[in-house]
């Protein structure tokens, strides 16, 4: 044990000097890196909304407003006949009537527009396409429907002009022809063959 006291103490100075300078700026930074993200984050989802939506987008949106709006008629028609029941029994409960069907009438009605202005640009985008479908079909057309043959590349001895400057190979008169056989010859060297 002969380590003195204040080694201790030393050690803890030591540590708490590495402590400020390399964890507490990191601490700093990483408070800087968030709001930059954060503020990059926000920036794009401004971007985003400032754009105006495709014609695509918003039928996807119509369509949703109109199957939410038929879940919302539906649930509400739905509550709308238990509160007539509970009614008749209970006068208390023609208040909530009321309210359900307002409600089951006001959904109905969203329902319906946002159907119908799904229709118009469902009908609209289809004659757009559609338009553009028969552009293309007129413009790749062709004028003539006769059968034309595939253009075949020139003979690669055309493209040369002049003569060789030098022969490929050398030119040998042959002096004694190889004499052909007679088919009679040739009769028997296949009858020999077929033997075998």
């Amino acid at each position: 044990m002969g380590n003195s006291i204040g080694l201790g103490g030393i050690s803890l100075v030591v540590a708490a000097v590495v402590w400020l300078l390399i964890f507490v700026p990191g601490y700093a930074n990483r408070s800087q890196l968030k709001a930059s993200e954060q503020m990059v984050r926000a920036e794009a989802k401004e971007a985003r909304l400032a754009q105006p939506l495709s014609a695509d987008q918003r039928l996807r949106r119509l369509l949703n407003t109109q199957r939410g709006f038929s879940v919302l008629f539906g649930l509400s028609l739905l509550v709308v006949i238990a509160t007539a029941l509970a009614a008749i029994s209970d006068g208390i409960w023609w208040f909530a009537f009321a309210v359900a069907g307002v409600i089951a009438t006001l959904s109905l009605l969203i329902q319906r527009a946002a159907g119908n202005q799904a229709a118009k640009l469902a009908a609209q985008r289809h004659r757009q396409r559609a338009a553009i479908r028969d552009s293309a079909q007129r413009q790749a057309k062709p004028q003539s429907r006769e059968w034309t043959p595939n253009r075949l590349p020139a003979p690669l001895a055309t493209n040369q002009i002049g003569e060789l400057s030098a022969p490929l190979a050398d030119v040998i008169e042959i002096q004694n022809p190889k004499r052909s056989l007679t088919s009679s010859e040739i009769d028997a060297i296949l009858a020999r063959r077929r033997a075998i």
